[in-house]
């Protein structure tokens, strides 16, 4: 069985502890998963996000690939910085990316999204928002996710902070329910990577039981 496994991730200065959670954890995930029956095979893609100020550096994708060594390089290569001085980022531009950009091929799609804040808008609650009338490039929620949906991907979301509890809200008012991991912080980086292997390992179950 093989599954595509992509994971969208703010990566703006705030991130840096979970971009190497994620980086440090897929290689135990990929492991786990080979060790099942039936085996389930994975192919891990990875889109970053930051926000519209921050130019050619707003986006850094990598599209699905086998190797997990060649998965934790790209990682390495993926700095936390940027973002601008109010709190919302780029989330609609980095989902969009990875629905419509990626080479997705297997049945069994798989998106895991972290981050720690909304959207561009006042819909999301944003209470310091250089964009407060939405995306400037004219992305809306809906749009994205029923694209998302209309490519059989299957949305995970990991918590960090209180700031995207409206957007989770309006996402499933969207979509549908759908899972929330907690990814907030802790002292310990292994029980940061130890939270990305449980949320990621529960994803791809849920959705292979799903398209069951």
């Amino acid at each position: 069985m093989e599954v595509d496994l992509c994971f969208v991730m703010d990566c703006t200065g705030s991130m840096w502890e979970h971009i190497d959670g994620a980086k440090n954890a897929i290689k135990r995930v990929v492991d786990y998963m080979a060790t099942l029956k039936p085996a389930i095979t994975i192919r891990i893609a990875f889109c970053g996000y930051r926000d519209h100020c921050d130019g050619p550096d707003r986006l850094q994708i990598f599209d699905f690939i086998n190797s997990c060594d060649e998965f934790k390089n790209n990682l390495s290569n993926v700095p936390a910085t940027g973002g601008g001085g109010d709190g919302p980022e780029d989330v609609l531009g980095g989902l969009n990316a990875a629905i419509t950009e990626l080479s997705w091929r297997n049945h069994i799609r798989v998106l895991l999204h972290i981050g720690d804040f909304p959207p561009h808008g006042r819909r999301f609650d944003n209470e310091e928002d250089d964009y407060p009338d939405g995306d400037p490039n004219g992305l809306t929620a809906e749009q994205v996710l029923d694209e998302m949906r209309s490519a059989g991907i299957h949305y995970f979301f990991g918590r960090i902070t209180e700031y995207t509890d409206t957007m989770i809200r309006i996402f499933k008012s969207i979509i549908g329910e759908f899972p929330v991991f907690d990814f907030e912080s802790t002292p310990d980086p292994e029980g940061l990577v130890e939270k990305f292997f449980d949320a990621t390992c529960s994803a791809i179950n849920t959705a292979i039981t799903l398209r069951e």
